[in-house]
């Protein structure tokens, strides 16, 4: 558990990317700030520049445009800085297995340690504080507490939101948080998956629905008990929870 008092270092984090898929896809912009004893006492913030071209798909969530990085820094001269910020008390992102997923794909390429310090989901602690909301995006979250309306999915702006939502939904219970637990053994085909959760990373596995139909789904796992895992699918860009023995293979991890 962790306790927030007023020496308590936080820092919220997000990233904005050119597409779902932290193995095809790279980090364009960079963000996090820090809070401690009722403000924030810092921030960091650059754009990315993925050494390719930006979907217009994609331009029309974030607004960010090819010469909007072209010219900036590339991400291995910039993660190990942003990486070093982040070291604090209580790390917060929301919908953490994205971000912590790219950010630890971008690790692997790059030769830097993965980030392994527990990062708190401000969407899953919302889900638990705030029953009853219509969905758990962020925007509908500043709505539902009053936050106002920064500029959305700007990576900054956005570290700024989740800080806010995480700060909001402790004060509606005792702050506390419990901290990722140990998978249970599972077995050799499978064990891809305890893997992914200790490092933060991806598997792509072949899972059979309720109806019986096989499909194929990226997903970043997030906690797993004997019989499910909860997990951040990259399909749906939403957590869901997988019946292991309905998980026909793991296919490959990243």
């Amino acid at each position: 558990m962790v306790v927030i008092s007023p020496q308590t270092r936080i820092v919220a984090l997000d990233i904005e990317t050119t597409g779902l898929s932290a193995a095809r896809h790279r980090i364009i912009e960079l963000a996090a700030v820090c809070w401690q004893n009722g403000e924030e006492t810092g921030h960091f913030h650059t754009l990315v520049d993925p050494r390719g071209p930006i979907p217009r798909g994609v331009i029309k969530v974030h607004g960010i445009t090819d010469s909007m990085v072209r010219g900036q820094p590339v991400i291995h001269e910039v993660l190990p800085d942003f990486i070093k910020f982040c070291e604090a008390d209580v790390i917060v992102a929301h919908n953490s297995p994205f971000d912590i997923g790219f950010i630890n794909t971008e690790c692997a390429r790059t030769g830097l340690t993965p980030f392994t310090r527990p990062v708190h989901d401000s969407c899953s602690l919302a889900r638990q504080r705030l029953p009853g909301c219509p969905n758990y995006k962020l925007e509908t979250l500043k709505a539902a507490l009053n936050l106002g309306r920064g500029q959305e999915h700007r990576a900054l702006e956005d570290a700024r939101d989740c800080l806010a939502v995480f700060l909001q939904c402790l004060q509606r219970e005792t702050p506390r948080l419990h901290l990722p637990i140990e998978p249970p053994p599972l077995s050799e085909a499978l064990s891809p998956l305890s893997d992914a959760l200790r490092a933060g990373g991806t598997v792509t596995i072949e899972y059979r629905d309720t109806r019986g139909r096989l499909t194929l789904r990226e997903v970043q796992p997030i906690h797993i008990d004997d019989k499910n895992m909860m997990a951040f699918c990259l399909l749906r860009n939403d957590q869901r929870h997988f019946a292991l023995d309905r998980i026909e293979r793991v296919l490959r991890s990243v």
